[in-house]
């Protein structure tokens, strides 16, 4: 397999994929969530990171702002994801269902 070392995602800001947990979308710019608890904003709409992300199959966009690493799941509850460092993102209902039908998220408990 494999694998992808960094991801442009603004400018002259590259990051390792692996480091995200979530990426929210704000107008034109967007607000990128490392595991690390930092987090920077990017003169980059949510649209082209999604294109950018798409090789790598851990990502997945759960909602019109927001694009999440699925390996930082941990539960998920009444329309929102809980991620790494407490974060919370909406999930739309037929994106989450695509996810479910698709088997990307396992450790759903509803």
């Amino acid at each position: 397999m494999k694998t992808i070392e960094n991801i442009h995602v603004g400018s002259r800001t590259y990051v390792p994929p692996e480091t995200i947990v979530m990426i929210q979308s704000d107008a034109n710019y967007s607000l990128i969530y490392l595991v690390n608890g930092q987090k920077f904003i990017v003169s980059t709409c949510l649209k082209i990171l999604e294109k950018r992300f798409a090789v790598i199959n851990s990502f997945a966009r759960v909602h019109k702002s927001f694009l999440v690493n699925l390996d930082y799941f941990k539960s998920y509850q009444e329309g929102h994801f809980l991620l790494e460092n407490d974060l919370i993102c909406i999930v739309s209902r037929r994106k989450f269902k695509r996810l479910r039908e698709d088997n990307r998220v396992n450790l759903l408990n509803d």
